[in-house]
Parts: C-alpha cells; structure tokens; sequence
C-alpha cells in the first residue's frame, strides 16, 4: 500500500502552471489506484469458468495481485534509491510503453486447461500473461508518483495524492459489483480498463518525461519529507511484525473470502466485500495515527474473534448474517493488526524499506492461504488459524509496546500488566482449544477427508442399524450418501428420489425400456446417479475433481453395482463443460437421451454451466428428443428465472419439479427442472404429477451468457 502523510505542509506561492500540474498528478495517482483495483475482480471472472468456478481461483487470483504489488514496490523501490530522477523517467517511460503491448487484458483461450490435475501454477501463468506488466507498474505509481510530486512541487504536501489514490481504490472495489457488472458486459469492461490504461500511460509518462528532463543527470531523488513517518526503529523485533502483522492480515481477509464463497457463489460480490473492508482497514489506519486506540479496539477484537469463531461452526441459513458476522470479524482484526502496524513505522529514512516489507508480508499471507493450506491441511483450517494468529500477534505487539512504555517501571502498572498478559494467554489458550475441538470433531469422524484445489471432500459414516449410511460431503453440503445394509444400499435416495426431476426422467425416458440409456452426467458426487443405470445403458460421467472420483469409485458401491448389473460407467475428469467442448470441437458428440446438470461445488453456484452458450453446447450433445436435467437445489440462490430464461431458448420447453422429503426413505426435498422438447415425456402422466410451480415467478426470467452474468437479484440474504 502506499505511504501516508499525516501533517500538510504549508501552501506554496503559485507558480504559473502549478494547477495543471497538481490536477495532473492527481488524475495520474486516482486512475492508478482506481486501475489497480478494478482489475482483480474483472481478470477473476473472465477466468472463473476455466478453472471449475471454485473459491480456490479467486484466491490464487489474490496471491498472484498480492505478489505483483510486491513486484512493484520493490521496483519503486529500487530506482528510488539507486537511480537518478533522469534515469528514473527514462526507464519509466520505456516499461510503460512496453507494458502496452500486453493490452487488451483478454485471456488467451489457449490457455483452457486440459484435465482435472491442479491448476494453480496454470491460474498465476494466465495472469502474468494477461495483467502481469500492467499491474506491476500500477502499483509501483503511487510511492514513485509521490516522490516526483515532492521534487517537482516543494513545499507541497503530496497526502492529497494519497487521499485520492485511497479514493480511487475504494469506488474501484465498490463500482465493479454494483455498476460495471451489472450493466456491462466482460468483453466491453476489459476494452474500456485497457483504453483507461492507456491514458494513464499518457499521464504517467509525461510525469516521468518532466521530472527525467528537468532533473540534472546525476540528480538523486529528494528524501522522504521530514513530517512523514514514525519514531520507530528497525529492530530485529520491530522488522519482524512488519512482516507479521500485514501477512496475517492478508491471511485473514483471504479465509475469510474462501468461508464465504465456497458456499453461496465465487462471485465478485463476494470477493470485493472483504477486501473493501479488509483496504478500508488499511486506509484509516494510515490515514491518521490516532484512529487506532488499543484501550477501545483491543477488547472490541475479543468481541470480534468470538464471532468470527462462533459462525464459523453455526447452523445457518441466514445468508445476511454470515456476511454480516464474517465482515465484522475480518475488519475488527484487520483494523487491530494495520493499527498495531501503524505505531511501528519507522523514522522516514526507512520508510520504503517499511512499505516493502509491509508488501512482503501481504504475499507471505497469501502464499500461506493459496499454496500452503491446501496442501499441508485436510480441511479450510486457514480461518481458525488466522483468529488465532490475530490474538496472538495483537498480544505480543501490546505486550512490547507497554513494556517500552515510561509506565512500565512503576509497580501498579506491572502488576495491571500482569494481570492483562495473564489475560491475554487465558484468552488465546481458549479461543484455541474451541478451535482446534470444532477442527479435530470433523476430523475425528471421518473415514476418508481430503483438501486440494477444488475444495474439501470428506466421508464419514452416520446413523445405526438398518439406517446406517456412508455420506460425502463436498465443503458444507451434502453430495451423496449410501445405505450400507444389503436391502436399501441400491435404493433411490437422496436428491435423486423417484418422484424428482431425475427420478421422473431416468424412469420415464420414451426409450426407456426399448432401448439402452446414453446419459450424461456433470458432476459425480459418491454416483448416487448409478442406482438407475441398467444393463446395456451408457453413463459418462464428468467430474473435475479426481479426489470425488477415487471416493465414489472405492468407498461408495454405486458404480461397481451398475457395472455388474451390464452398465457401462465412464469417468472424464475435467471440468464438464471444458471436455464436452472439446469433444464436440473433434467431432465426438455424445448424443445423450439425457444430461444431467448436478456440478455445484459445496452451495457455490458454477455460473459458467447455466450460460447461453453452455445451453447451447449441451444441446450439441443432446439427441432432438433429449432430456436436459438440471438440479437447482440452493439454500442460497434461486435459479428458477435463469432456468425459465435460458432453457426455453430454441424452442424448448421447461418444467420445474420440487421433490418433497420422505425422511423414512432417505429422500431429501430437492428442485430439479426439465428441460426437452419431447413432448411424449413432457406429457406422459407419470411426469405431469409431479410438476410444480415456480419457485419464484415473480422474478423475470433472465439469460445468462458468458459475456454477462448476474446473480445479485437471486441472492436470498434473509
């Protein structure tokens, strides 16, 4: 982040042109910071689909932008110490240039990933491709623009150029949901944040080319202005929580982000809130020295703390209160861990060293959430890591701040301090324990329980007796589960009763019993889909994580059934729409009597299977009599007008079918909707019955496509 300043200096007499060139400065610093922001929840959604739709993109999207600021800082940093304000515009004006051809920031579709392996290094490559040189020199704008603003204007305060980059930083984050993706489609949003770049490129660049002209060839850079700064020194201690406290403020704003989005929708709602908060944080806390007051905010982080700990673990469906609660959390934290920062800048001669080290530790925070966690925990573990880190981290800054304090040495205040240390390890050793018993209950009745790009699968066994099941759970929600006892493993439960959508295609298909079944399946679950396969049919199954496959495949007998009842049960790992894709680019379209739409990843709605051109693919590989099945099923989000938008495109028909549960049975409530023009099953008796109206009707229906997509008006928040 850029540097504050807290004190203005005096205003200056005016020169002749001192206006323009404050307002050029001012418009080079806002569309910078308007740029950089904007650009993170754009690039995510335009990648999104490739990559599975999941919460993991969006992070690895933070880790790469968390990377790429400290590439830009280092940079500033660099040449702001090692070259002279000549050679500085010159080198500018070149990478400027340079960083053009990069545009438009459209990503190559060569770049599709092929297969279900892990795609993390695939998500940083595409957007180093992409964004990578644009974004690194917008974040390098604000501490270069700010040095040239001091040598080109003395006496000038440059804390304007820093109230504006905030600013613009802000309305970028807060814009982005509300107005540009609402209303403008992607392709049109990357062409006008290119030509926006552009112009800054203008502004920048005649900065960079007046200071480089107007400086004398061996001219160094002015020295950060003597009212900026703090009285701390960089100890050993002091360096090591300018590396702390930012990381795990990033780590918590990331947790935070993942608890969110793997259960309603990875959209850019859900991943601009929290960094607002996380920025807005940032912005106070520099902004003015005193915002911060321990006596205040300290106990309001305990508050804090306990709530984030409490929904973590809660039931509930509130989806407002999950916001709610999850954002009061992230901000106290982050606005206790940025105030404690704040008291422990340093002097202005170690200012930029300060701000990199404050980068540095923003990138350690997110490698730990984007690469580390999944690979080292079995489950989203981050969250209760990082409430725990923040108390601890708030403890050891209050404890050496008050220790270095002139009241330490009278003997009331070290006892008030011992008593608040003792406190302090009371409090931190309790909101662990709570923590690490919610962490190790899940673990400790699981079979099976694994983490990786996609999310976290977990299989346990729950109930007694004849009840006895095997259940997966994908995140929070349910995504199969088996009878064990011999009499009730094959039944027809779950989401797939036999009065559902499902149920109700697969039994009452024209050709079934006529001729052998080719059905198609997005999304595997523990294959709950293979208690209707018989002999001769054809299921191909896709499912874009491997771990779902080996679970169903060696934990669940669904499959293994089907195949010794004659079925043919085919397993294509990759994201479904991807594959299907490339088969009917090679000529291999399946001709399916029916496809089967059951892909949700926890709650998280996977937008880029409900497009337009989705619809129209999956119509490709349809027979003219097929069966589209779609499971819309959500605690959180409507589907129903999306489905009455797009379905009934090309002359389709579209029905919606609301399962009721049938507890005795195992049959859970569900909403399915059919989608055919095959008026012979659209008709028949047994598929009229269990028709239902529309969840939802008053809402128009609505077409989503690629290019455009909204889901705010489908959110259900109470």
């Amino acid at each position: 982040m850029t540097s504050s300043v807290t004190e203005h200096s005096p205003r200056p007499t005016a020169e002749p042109g001192t206006r323009a060139r404050i307002l050029l400065y001012a418009i080079t610093a806002f569309l910078s910071a308007f740029l950089l922001f904007q650009v993170q929840p754009l690039i995510g959604k335009a990648i999104l689909p490739w990559f599975g739709g999941g919460s993991a993109v969006w992070t690895t999207t933070m880790l790469f932008f968390q990377v790429a600021l400290l590439a830009g800082y280092a940079y500033a940093h660099f040449v702001s110490n090692r070259l002279s304000l000549r050679r500085q515009g010159y080198l500018h004006i070149a990478l400027l240039m340079a960083a053009i051809f990069a545009l438009p920031i459209i990503p190559n579709a060569m770049w599709k990933p092929e297969g279900g392996d892990d795609p993390t290094l695939l998500v940083l490559l595409v957007l180093a491709l992409t964004v990578g040189a644009p974004y690194t020199l917008l974040s390098a704008t604000a501490p270069l623009v700010q040095r040239w603003f001091t040598h080109d204007l003395p006496g000038v305060s440059p804390y304007r150029l820093y109230s504006l980059s905030n600013m613009g930083s802000l309305l970028a984050l807060l814009t982005y949901p509300i107005l540009f993706e609402r209303f403008i489609g992607l392709n049109v949003q990357a062409w006008l944040w290119s030509a926006s770049y552009v112009a800054f490129v203008a502004c920048c660049g005649f900065l960079a080319w007046r200071v480089a002209r107007r400086a004398r060839p061996d001219e160094p850079a002015d020295d950060a202005p003597a009212d900026e700064g703090g009285t701390a020194t960089a100890t050993a201690g002091n360096v090591a929580l300018w590396l702390a406290l930012p990381a795990c403020a990033s780590v918590v704003l990331l947790a935070t982000t993942n608890q969110l989005t793997q259960d309603v929708a990875s959209i850019p709602l859900l991943w601009v809130m929290p960094l607002a908060l996380y920025l807005l944080t940032f912005i106070v806390c520099f902004g003015n020295d005193r915002a911060y007051r321990p006596m205040r905010d300290v106990p309001l982080l305990v508050v804090a703390l306990a709530a984030g700990a409490w929904v973590l673990g809660a039931v509930t469906t509130v989806l407002l209160w999950q916001i709610a609660l999850y954002g009061f959390a992230l901000y106290v934290a982050c606005f206790t861990l940025h105030g404690e920062l704040v008291r422990l800048r340093p002097v202005a001669r170690h200012l930029t060293a300060f701000y990199l080290m404050v980068s540095v530790g923003g990138a350690i925070g997110g490698i730990l959430v984007a690469l580390v966690a999944p690979r080292v925990f079995n489950g989203y573990w981050e969250y209760h890591v990082a409430l725990v880190a923040t108390a601890v981290l708030v403890a050891i800054a209050r404890a050496r701040a008050v220790a270095g304090s002139a009241e330490a040495r009278e003997p009331q205040t070290r006892t008030l301090l011992l008593g608040g240390g003792a406190a302090a390890i009371i409090g931190v050793v309790a909101l662990s324990a709570f923590l690490l018993n919610d962490a190790r209950g899940t673990n400790r009745e699981a079979l099976h329980q694994t983490r990786n790009f996609y999310g976290t699968v977990r299989v346990f066994d729950f109930g007694t007796g004849n009840n006895l099941q095997r259940v997966m759970v994908h995140g929070r929600i349910l995504h199969g589960f088996q009878y064990l006892t011999p009499e009730k493993k094959a039944d027809h439960t779950g989401y797939y009763g036999p009065k559902s959508g499902l149920g109700v295609a697969m039994q009452y298909h024209p050709s079934r019993g006529k001729q052998p079944l080719h059905v198609g399946v997005l999304g595997l679950g523990a294959g709950m889909i293979g208690s209707y396969a018989e002999r001769g049919d054809t299921f191909t199954i896709y499912e874009i994580n491997d771990t779902v496959t080996a679970f169903a495949e060696d934990t669940f007998s669904y499959l293994k059934d089907a195949r010794a009842r004659g079925a043919k049960m085919e397993t294509l790992l990759g994201d479904g729409r991807l594959v299907l894709d490339r088969q009917a680019q090679s000529g291999a379209k399946q001709q399916f009597d029916i496809l089967v739409l059951d892909a949700f990843s926890s709650d998280s709605v996977p937008v880029h299977l409900l497009t337009r051109e989705a619809f129209d693919l999956y119509w490709q590989h349809l027979k003219p009599d097929g069966i589209l099945a779609v499971n819309i099923s959500n605690r959180h989000v409507d589907l129903g007008p999306v489905m009455r938008g797009v379905g009934t495109l090309n002359g389709h028909e579209v029905r919606a079918v609301a399962g009721d549960p049938d507890p005795v049975a195992g049959i859970l409530p569900s909403v399915w909707v059919l989608i055919s023009s095959n008026k012979a099953f659209l008709d028949a008796p047994q598929v009229t019955s269990v028709i239902t109206p529309w969840p939802g009707e008053a809402l128009a229906p609505m077409i989503w496509t690629d290019d455009y997509s909204t889901i705010y008006d489908l959110l259900h928040l109470y």
